[in-house]
C-alpha cells in the first residue's frame, strides 16, 4: 500500500484557502480510517520509524482494502529555518517528531481524533488500526 506524502505548507495552503480544520481535510469519508505520521527533516524517530509504517500500510491494505488511508506530512527543518515546523506544531497541537494521528469521519462531530502517539511501536498502532477500523465501520452504519 502506498503511503500518500504531503508536504505541510500544501496542507497549511489547503486549509486556509478551504476555511476548513485540519482534520475535515485529512478525513473526509465516513467509514474509513486514516492514518497520519507528521515526520520532519533531520528527524532520527522518523528514519527509523519509516520502514515500520510502510510495512503496517501494506498489512492495512491486505486487511481492509482501502478502508484504511495513510498519509505522511512532511515538515522542511533545519537549524536556521524552523518556522515550518513551529507552524506544524501549532496547527496540529503536537510537540514531537514522529507524531501518529488515526482520524475518523463522524456525522454529527465531522472529523475526529480517535489516537494520537509519538514514536508509536507498530503493534501499538496496529491495535488501534483495527479498533478505529471497527469503530469507522459501525458510524458508517448510521
Amino acid at each position: 500500500m502506498s503511503i500518500n506524502e504531503i508536504e505541510f505548507t500544501k496542507i497549511e495552503k489547503e486549509v486556509e484557502k478551504d476555511k476548513r480544520s485540519v482534520l475535515e481535510y485529512l478525513a473526509p469519508d465516513i467509514g474509513k480510517v486514516y492514518v497520519v505520521s507528521i515526520t520532519r527533516d533531520g528527524c532520527p524517530a522518523c528514519k527509523k520509524q519509516k520502514p515500520k509504517i510502510s510495512r503496517l500500510a501494506g498489512d492495512a491494505k491486505k486487511k481492509y482494502g482501502s478502508k484504511v488511508i495513510f498519509d505522511q506530512i512532511h515538515v522542511k527543518y533545519s537549524d536556521q529555518k524552523r518556522e515550518e515546523s513551529l507552524r506544524c506544531k501549532d496547527l496540529f497541537d503536537h510537540y514531537f517528531y514522529p507524531t501518529n494521528l488515526i482520524l475518523l469521519k463522524t456525522k454529527d462531530r465531522g472529523a475526529i481524533e480517535y489516537y494520537r502517539n509519538a514514536s508509536a511501536s507498530a503493534t501499538e498502532l496496529k491495535r488501534n488500526i483495527k479498533s478505529a477500523f471497527e469503530v469507522a465501520t459501525m458510524l458508517e452504519k448510521e
